[in-house]
């Protein structure tokens, strides 16, 4: 099961309609920096999942997933009193692969018959009348976001989630880096999701009773009845303890480490390894008929970068896989024949490499 056709509208840095035909098996894209290569990956993860940096994008619209001249064309209508069609954001992927009948239909960009889902971020039509007071008022400065929603169809035009996609996807960037109390955020949701229920359950407790040893340590007591007796805060007891106020705290209280050192202390380059290679060996990925990896040369020496690139070759299998790049080592170890060159919102399929855009 793959894609065959990947349609973008007005996303980000796609102004229009923007086409992709993807190969079956591997698709290395190319590109000058802000040509959208990233934006591709993000957009097919995004119609597929409905999350957008991990979260789900309908409680996280903003205006800034408009493309920027779409929405400078509707504002400069808007003040000049012309008619001024709301913007909207479109991504379509045509699929093909068995079982997917209940995704046919002419539910889709070009009115045709295909098998395929749609993700659209658009204004909700009961908020018609307060748009158009707004519009009477002419305060309208901006997109009106709280207007707006998603709608997630097949091409059928049947109401669909993630779970009732049959193709599943797995994005890995691995060169980000978000941290909370320390711990990478990306690592730690990976390591967690390898989990079974019952060691989550295990770590809960082993931390409940970490809380429970710190609580009765002599020097914790005296050191809360000092607080307790000096405290004009509260009526109540203030005290120091463990976070507990969740089943979850340890996720962001425990650290990843290597060999002792915890992991957001070690380099770069080893970070993007060991992240990257987590996630092909994870369950979802493993089960994902969809690889999305962005920019795996980051912080990369040549030796380690073949190294990264031998384990990709060697976990993903028979997959389809996105790899966005502006390295030509990246893609003449991986094959140019399955380069994609991304320039001016088109792309053009080479079996040669082009010096100025691939920059080792």
């Amino acid at each position: 099961m793959n894609i065959t056709k990947v349609t973008i509208e007005n996303y980000k840095c796609f102004n229009g309609k923007f086409t992709l035909a993807p190969n079956k098996g591997l698709n290395i894209i190319v590109g000058d920096n802000e040509a959208g290569k990233s934006t591709i990956l993000e957009a097919i993860h995004l119609a597929l999942t409905g999350l957008l940096n991990g979260r789900y994008l309908k409680s996280e619209l903003t205006q800034y997933l408009f493309n920027i001249e779409t929405v400078n064309d509707y504002v400069k209508n808007i003040s000049e009193k012309k008619p001024a069609n709301l913007p909207h954001v479109l991504i379509e992927l045509c699929i093909e692969g068995e079982d997917i009948a209940l995704f046919e239909g002419d539910g889709n960009l070009d009115k045709k018959k295909d098998y395929g889902v749609s993700f659209r971020i658009c204004f909700d039509e009961k908020y018609q009348a307060e748009y158009e007071e707004l519009l009477k008022a002419g305060s309208i400065k901006t997109v009106p976001i709280e207007y707006y929603d998603t709608v997630w169809t097949s091409f059928a035009r049947q109401g669909i989630t993630a779970r009732s996609i049959p193709l599943k996807s797995a994005l890995i960037d691995s060169s980000s880096s978000r941290y909370q109390n320390g711990s990478d955020i990306y690592i730690s949701r990976i390591i967690r999701e390898n989990l079974e229920h019952k060691e989550i359950v295990d770590i809960t407790q082993a931390y409940r009773k970490m809380q429970e040893v710190f609580m009765d340590e002599k020097a914790i007591i005296a050191i809360n009845d000092k607080i307790k007796t000096a405290s004009k805060i509260s009526d109540k007891d203030v005290k120091l303890s463990v976070d507990l106020s969740s089943k979850n705290a340890w996720e962001t209280s425990l650290m990843t480490y290597l060999d002792d050192i915890p992991f957001h202390n070690i380099g770069k380059g080893e970070q993007c390894i060991v992240k990257t290679k987590l996630a092909l060996g994870h369950k979802k990925s493993q089960e994902a008929n969809i690889i999305l990896i962005e920019e795996p040369e980051n912080h990369l020496s040549h030796t380690k970068l073949n190294e990264l690139i031998k384990s990709i070759k060697e976990n993903l299998g028979v997959k389809q896989i996105f790899i966005s790049t502006h390295s030509s080592f990246v893609a003449n170890k991986l094959g140019l024949d399955s380069l994609i060159l991304l320039n001016d919102s088109k792309t053009v399929k080479r079996k040669h490499p082009v010096n100025h855009v691939l920059q080792g």
